[in-house]
């Protein structure tokens, strides 16, 4: 992976200053000043610390303070710098308008950077209740998004909590490589009648030799995603409550090449969710794109009580109609389903599995060591255009 770590100074040097920033003596250390006052957007002061601090220095976001994000912030002046968190960088959700389809802190072009806790007390807090709210009645609302990765390289992001991010929680984008994400904590639960809905997890798209591992997520939409672009993804010991699994995709809503190829992911835990892992590709035609999935391995994955252990989509969010006017071209190949064990719910007992594949295109799937039961312990596989099914037997019946 090549991912680099640095060490950073450790300084006990207090100084007088009034300013937004308190420096070192060497100008390394840089501890920007909270307002409290949740009414002033403290991002100019963190900015600040990096424009002072950011070139192979360390920022510090001191601990029991909580720094009000009001206005994106761009970490872009972090080079080879260390970011801590001790404290509390928490979204304003009393402008709902500004914040429309807006990234709240954006990695763009951070290089040799590491971000993380030391004390494991640091939380990002998307502050997400309002926006759930909000979107609930106004389904047209672009929320934003908490964190994303922009053509940032040699980037570690470990040991901080997250929580309740208005939409996604991590994109990792444009060219992002050589990105590893760990020991994480993220958890999107909703208090009202409004569910947490599109909080994904951890995406990838457009990134290359990402790491993701020992991570626990709590959410309403996919824990781990691969959406287009992913390539050399390795993802280890993930546990997922509520969310809607390990997914490749959703591939294929727009003209152009849809990929996702050499992803491995292993020691999953599922809990309480519509599926485990799957597949989502949309179907062909002049409005959606070519979609390749290659070598995307699965393995040692533990089903409690999801509605399916595994599924492929090929009609993903699309009228029946159309699926069948431009079926799926997507060649699916060398895709490993590696022991997969556990109970599903009884939501489609006896089925504990549905593999809709690509009409007119390509399944190359394999199944090892398969031991999912349903609550009536039957095992039931959901298959169709699926022809030569290997280590699994199939009944017809499948959709999606």
């Amino acid at each position: 992976m090549n991912i680099k770590y640095f060490s950073s100074f450790t300084i006990i040097l207090l100084c007088l200053c009034f300013d937004t920033v308190f420096p070192s003596q060497n100008e390394n250390i840089c501890k920007p000043i909270s307002a409290r006052n949740s009414s002033i957007d403290d991002t100019p002061a963190i900015y600040d610390a990096l424009t002072k601090c950011g070139n192979g220095g360390t920022i510090v976001i001191p601990a029991d303070e909580t720094f009000t994000i009001r206005s994106p912030l761009d970490f872009h002046p972090c080079n080879a710098c260390d970011f801590q968190i001790e404290g509390t960088m928490k979204l304003s959700d009393d402008n709902l308008q500004f914040w429309e389809d807006k990234i709240a802190l954006q990695l763009a072009n951070v290089t040799r950077a590491i971000f993380h806790s030391l004390t494991g007390s640091g939380l990002i807090d998307g502050n997400g209740q309002k926006y759930w709210d909000y979107f609930g009645k106004n389904s047209s609302y672009k929320r934003p998004h908490l964190i994303h990765f922009i053509n940032a390289s040699d980037v570690t992001f470990t040991k901080i909590k997250l929580k309740d991010s208005p939409s996604f929680f991590i994109y990792i984008k444009n060219n992002s490589t050589n990105i590893t994400i760990s020991d994480l904590i993220l958890n999107a639960t909703s208090t009202s009648s409004y569910e947490a809905i599109n909080t994904d997890g951890i995406d990838t798209g457009d990134c290359s030799h990402v790491s993701i591992r020992n991570i626990q997520i709590t959410n309403d939409d996919d824990c781990v995603c691969f959406k287009n672009g992913s390539n050399y993804i390795f993802v280890h010991n993930v546990t997922c409550f509520g969310s809607r699994g390990i997914s490749v995709g959703s591939l294929g809503n727009a003209h152009g090449i849809h990929t996702v190829k050499n992803v491995h992911v292993s020691n999953v835990k599922m809990i309480n969710g519509p599926q485990a892992a799957r597949i989502k590709v949309f179907p062909g035609g002049s409005t959606h794109g070519t979609v390749f999935v290659y070598n995307v391995t699965i393995e040692n994955l533990t089903v409690d009580n999801c509605d399916y252990a595994f599924r492929v989509q090929n009609c993903y969010e699309s009228p029946t109609q159309q699926c069948k006017t431009d079926p799926s071209t997507a060649i699916l190949s060398n895709i490993k389903i590696i022991n997969f064990t556990g109970v599903t719910s009884n939501n489609y007992d006896p089925d504990v599995a549905n593999i809709d594949f690509p009409p007119h295109g390509t399944c190359d799937l394999t199944f090892q060591g398969w031991n999912v039961r349903s609550p009536s312990r039957n095992k039931t596989v959901l298959c169709a255009y699926y022809d030569n099914p290997i280590g699994v037997t199939c009944t017809p019946g499948a959709f999606g």
